[in-house]
């Protein structure tokens, strides 16, 4: 399943902005996206956010350019994330 990327964002203010913005703790977590690059990207699992209704996710494509994702409700996760093995 391919996200849609619904924003970008290319400077660090611009990306704390865009955090200060969203709605309260977390909404889950989803499995790394094989078709999403992302160099700086070291976990198994990428952090849902709330925007509005719209759940996101936010990655570093590239320096200092963030992709803001909308994720299905279907590939949200909200049990504990899985443990990365060495």
């Amino acid at each position: 399943m391919t996200l849609q990327r619904i924003k970008r964002i290319k400077s660090h203010a611009g990306h704390a902005r865009f955090l200060a913005d969203l709605d309260g703790a977390p909404a889950g977590w989803i499995p790394r996206q094989p078709d999403i690059p992302s160099p700086y990207a070291y976990s198994s699992e990428w952090i849902v956010f709330q925007h509005g209704k719209v759940p996101v996710i936010i990655v570093e494509t590239a320096h200092r350019q963030y992709d803001v994702f909308a994720v299905p409700e279907q590939m949200i996760r909200t049990n504990e994330p899985l443990e990365m093995t060495p």
